[in-house]
């Protein structure tokens, strides 16, 4: 009984965490910076009017928006096979897990950045907001996402007490950036539901998880580490390629001068699919709990 509520416990947290976002949030008074009314909201991007439910509703960056749901649909897909053929390895477990949660985030993400933001933040509006539950959705989601790769990491790369101690912060990480999002939303304080925000607090994992790669290959020369050493390269130059796009400012000229439509965005989700692949052909056989 003790080890079922133990398993329930996590997923029951999320839960709760989710619905006390959605419920208490005051995001409603965070608008865009500068000050941007749904016209001048539409004029900078492609949009279509399709129907939904019955309804006229605006579509914005379709090209944008099936990218973004192609990716969510490839990591869950990802995130399935893991858990599929996890056996009794807890590293392919919580890896699946974690990317069946990060495809999950990118759908919900891409239905309020791309799809239905005009709908979500507009609509009906003087003015638009800055973000959208389906926002802040996605930042705990992705959140959650992450620590149970650092779970994962703990149980292929790390033995004993340190094995442990990887496990228990991914839970106490997850907890603190969801009272921290909570508060965020209550306040409300923009930098704290902004994805900066998001990123500032969550980076760490990710050099915790490339340093516990690097010290364990350096004793144990083994493929599966080597192989995430290279997963976690490959996300650096994702990243670094989505900053390159964002500061060089080529989009809206794209856009404007040859009607063109593909931002720092998709770069971004573009990167990730081939970030999605390489890590699922270089961690789909090798990766496994590592012995004791």
């Amino acid at each position: 009984m003790a080890q079922l509520f133990r398993k329930a416990a996590i997923p029951f947290g999320m839960i709760i965490s989710i619905l006390a976002v959605l419920i208490f949030g005051r995001t409603e008074a965070l608008l865009m910076i500068p000050g941007t009314t749904p016209e001048a909201f539409l004029a900078g991007m492609p949009y279509s009017m399709i129907s939904l439910l019955g309804k006229e509703v605006v579509l914005i960056q379709p090209s944008s928006t099936f990218l973004v749901y192609f990716l969510g649909i490839l990591i869950l897909a990802v995130g399935s096979y893991f858990v599929a053929t996890r056996k009794f390895e807890k590293s392919r477990a919580t890896w699946g897990l974690g990317s069946i949660l990060w495809g999950l985030g990118a759908l919900v993400a891409g239905t309020s950045y791309q799809a239905f933001g005009y709908e979500l933040k507009c609509r009906g509006r003087p003015l638009c907001l800055f973000t959208s539950d389906f926002e802040l959705v996605y930042l705990l989601l992705t959140a959650y996402s992450i620590n149970f790769l650092v779970a994962a990491t703990g149980y292929s790369s790390a033995r004993s007490r340190l094995r442990k101690g990887m496990v228990i912060f991914s839970v106490v990480d997850s907890a603190a950036y969801t009272v921290m999002l909570i508060l965020g939303a209550i306040i409300p304080v923009r930098f704290l539901v902004s994805y900066e925000g998001f990123m500032a607090f969550i980076g760490v994992n990710f050099l915790l998880m490339f340093g516990l790669n690097v010290l364990h290959y350096r004793k144990e020369r083994d493929r599966l580490n080597r192989n995430m050493i290279v997963v976690w390269i490959g996300f650096l130059l994702v990243n670094l390629g989505y900053f390159a796009a964002l500061f060089s400012g080529y989009a809206p000229i794209l856009y404007e001068n040859y009607g063109l439509w593909f931002n720092e965005n998709d770069v971004l989700h573009f990167l990730l699919v081939i970030w999605a692949v390489m890590g699922f052909l270089l961690l789909r056989k090798p990766l496994a709990d590592v012995k004791e």
